[in-house]
């Protein structure tokens, strides 16, 4: 393998040249086969060096046994930047293992031998995502409130969303105006999810509030009355979607503002909002729902307990055996 690079027709993913045109069409049937274009950027990063890898050892990826994936492992921890942490590793394999699989599937090749290489272990109830404190987290809705420039007022809205909310990043950028709306009384929000399905989410009247006042200086900008309003639900000053890397630094740019020093990103609003749910009494399985979250042992990564020591039963056995 020669390790030579060849542009797709569509310029979605360089491919080593002396692979198969049937392997280069799966691949890209593959990466296509997901609906999420961050989960195919995701693992287009990782097949690619899952390629790099087999070019600098003169292996053909369609010979590759568990060995190699063994020593894949190691080489890309050994070779990165920064020491990745055990789940992007364990993430960068299950992207190998999914394209092996995938070939499988389409008897492409009689088996996937990648999918026993040995990935490290990650606690299962584990997140290094931050949550904030409930004091936290009013500093960061204040430090919203009372940001300086011109686009302040979709500051507080995006920020107040995101954390009363708990919804994605992705989901709050992606929403259009036409997806707010009323149910019974309650204003909502529609919201695609991943997968592509829609839900629809019930909008606390403080966060109504914020995207009420942010939409209407929208419409007073453009001359309009706020009924003939369309587009992105938060634009760009052009009325373009804004982009999540913008949104990102936005969130961390907020947080230094209201002097919290951990590294808080979107996510940490979606952590935030479980962990504080949880404190307040709200039933999981209320919580797996408005994360939409299809196992309940997902969102209870999300869930980062403060009282664990006052909640701990040993107090109360002991007492019992008294």
């Amino acid at each position: 393998m020669t390790g030579e690079l060849v542009q797709a027709p569509r310029g979605d993913l360089a491919l080593p040249l002396d692979l198969p045109p049937i392997i280069l069409d799966l691949t890209r049937a593959w990466l296509w086969s997901y609906d999420s274009p961050h989960t195919r950027e995701a693992y287009e990063r990782n097949i690619r060096r899952w390629f790099q890898f087999c070019a600098e050892t003169g292996l053909d990826p369609l010979e590759a046994r568990k060995p190699h994936g063994d020593v894949f492992s190691r080489w890309y921890q050994e070779t990165a930047r920064r020491p990745p942490k055990p789940k992007t590793v364990a993430q960068v394999l299950s992207s190998v293992s999914s394209w092996y699989e995938y070939l499988h599937e389409t008897e492409a090749l009689d088996a996937n031998r990648f999918k026993k290489t040995r990935r490290p272990k990650i606690p299962r109830k584990h997140s290094e995502t931050v949550a904030l404190t409930k004091g936290e987290a009013q500093d960061f809705l204040r430090a919203a409130d009372a940001d300086h420039g011109r686009e302040r007022l979709r500051t507080a809205a995006l920020i107040r969303l995101l954390l009363q909310t708990g919804i994605r990043i992705s989901e709050a950028i992606n929403a259009q105006i036409d997806d707010l709306g009323f149910a019974r009384g309650y204003r909502t929000l529609r919201i695609t999810v991943k997968g592509g399905d829609t839900i629809t989410r019930r909008l606390p009247v403080e966060t109504t509030h914020t995207l009420d006042i942010y939409l209407a200086e929208r419409a007073r900008r453009e001359g309009i009355e706020l009924q003939d309003l369309t587009g992105p639900l938060f634009a760009t000053s052009t009325g373009q979607s804004w982009s999540r890397s913008k949104a990102f630094e936005l969130v961390r740019r907020i947080a230094m503002q209201a002097g919290i020093t951990s590294k808080v990103g979107p996510h940490s609003c979606r952590h935030t909002y479980a962990s504080l749910a949880q404190e307040a009494g709200v039933a999981m399985r209320q919580i797996q729902l408005d994360l939409n979250h299809a196992d309940v042992s997902t969102t209870e990564i999300y869930l980062h307990s403060r009282d664990r020591l006052e909640k701990d039963a040993s107090q109360v056995v002991a007492s019992l055996l008294e």
